[in-house]
């Protein structure tokens, strides 16, 4: 066999949960990415429920964002989460989708983080740090759910753009490991 291989353990956990909470602190210790267990568990919960969704990316995602903004009331907040969530999932786990609906993977991340933050604003105090901090985090939940892929994500010239429209921490490290120190001097301009 030739090329690079990965290491491949049988992962024996108690429960679908105790997997997926292992997988993301793995990914996350991978990629250098903090989670406090707010995060973690809500990503752990979102990778549980949607990725049995048969209905992910099969929808054009303005079109349901500007439709949950319409709404009112406890049925906005759903519509916002599900944008939010959706997004999440398809800009880390499914990047390809964005080639074949001929948008970049940032387009995923500029949608999730927005419904995220209109979610924060229109929720009381109480429970809107979450909402705010899943859209401060975006960028890192990403990279996290990247981490969980046997491969890149990207090609090269896709991490350089990823990188340059998030600010993404780990595909500066991926590109800067492949090209060196100097090819360039810090995090876009905006991150």
């Amino acid at each position: 066999m030739t090329g690079t291989t990965r290491d491949a353990t049988l992962i024996l956990e108690p429960t679908a949960m105790s997997a997926w909470h292992r997988l993301v602190r793995e990914a996350a210790e991978a990629c250098q990415v903090r989670l406090d267990e707010n995060l973690e568990g809500y990503l752990v919960q979102t990778l549980i429920h949607l990725t049995r969704d048969l209905e992910l990316g099969q929808h054009a995602v303005a079109l349901q964002y500007l439709q949950a903004l319409q709404q009112t009331g406890t049925q906005a907040g759903v519509d916002l989460r599900r944008v939010g969530d959706h997004c999440l999932l398809l800009a880390g786990l499914y990047p390809g989708l964005a080639r074949k609906r001929m948008v970049r993977v940032s387009y995923f991340v500029q949608m999730g983080r927005s419904a995220y933050a209109h979610l924060s604003d229109r929720l009381e105090q109480q429970q809107q740090w979450l909402y705010r901090q899943l859209s401060e985090a975006f960028v890192h939940l990403t990279d996290v759910l990247h981490g969980l892929r046997h491969e890149p994500p990207f090609n090269e010239l896709e991490a350089m753009e990823y990188w340059q429209d998030t600010g993404s921490p780990a595909q500066y490290r991926r590109l800067r490991a492949r090209f060196g120190a100097g090819w360039v001097s810090g995090p876009p301009v905006g991150s």
